[in-house]
């Protein structure tokens, strides 16, 4: 499920992306806003993305600080764009401090999901592979 959404959601990306270079080309003086828009959007997700790398760095045995700092950081970066390309006219900063925060909200959960279905194979190849043991002494003794 966590797959399909991110290929969903890449892709949706990726055909903005790639709709705004068009209309900056070819339709340059018509719906600017929106080539506009989606271009600073995407640029804005860049530095979000290279800076959560860095802030992958710094562990803390407290899953919750980790989380707080990738929201703080996404909501500063989406701030620092907002008022650079005027976001800030159209959607208040609260907005985008609750954006940043739900959008990591929802990553965690599918993280934890996924999480869940790793932790559940492994400890079903550590059954198999304790039964296996168990089956493989006992043929030993009694062969």
């Amino acid at each position: 499920m966590r797959r399909l959404i991110t290929n969903i959601l890449a892709t949706s990306a990726l055909a903005l992306t790639i709709l705004a270079f068009i209309m900056l080309i070819v339709f340059p003086l018509y719906d600017v806003v929106f080539s506009i828009t989606v271009l600073t959007i995407v640029g804005a997700n860049i530095v979000v993305h290279v800076g959560l790398l860095i802030t992958k760095k710094f562990e803390s045995k407290y899953l919750i600080l980790e989380l707080l700092l990738d929201v703080t950081y996404t909501a500063v970066v989406l701030i620092i764009f907002g008022i650079i390309f005027d976001w800030a006219d159209v959607t208040p900063i609260w907005a985008l401090i609750l954006m940043a925060a739900l959008i990591h909200l929802v990553v965690f959960f599918l993280n934890m999901s996924r999480n869940r279905k790793e932790a559940k194979k492994i400890n079903e190849l550590l059954m198999k592979r304790s039964k296996d043991k168990l089956s493989n002494r006992s043929e030993l003794k009694n062969g």
